[in-house]
């Protein structure tokens, strides 16, 4: 089999760019199972803040008021 890209064979300099790209599979994987982890907890505190009851998400967003006057 010719190692072709559009009909042209590769350069050298193509083909280690491949292989560059091949090389960061480990990472690309790491980084995608954050993001799964992160969605994750993402999701678990949507479903706590679901079921908080009025009272609890007034005092919330009043603490939340006062924490980002508080940062300026």
């Amino acid at each position: 089999m010719t190692n072709t890209h559009d009909g042209e064979p590769r350069t050298p300099e193509q083909i280690a760019e491949l292989f560059a790209i091949a090389g960061r599979e480990i990472e690309a994987v790491e980084q995608l199972t954050g993001c799964v982890a992160q969605l994750h907890e993402v999701q678990a505190a949507k479903a706590q803040l679901a079921i908080l009851t009025p009272a609890e998400i007034r005092a919330a967003l009043a603490f939340r008021r006062c924490a980002l006057r508080g940062a300026q």
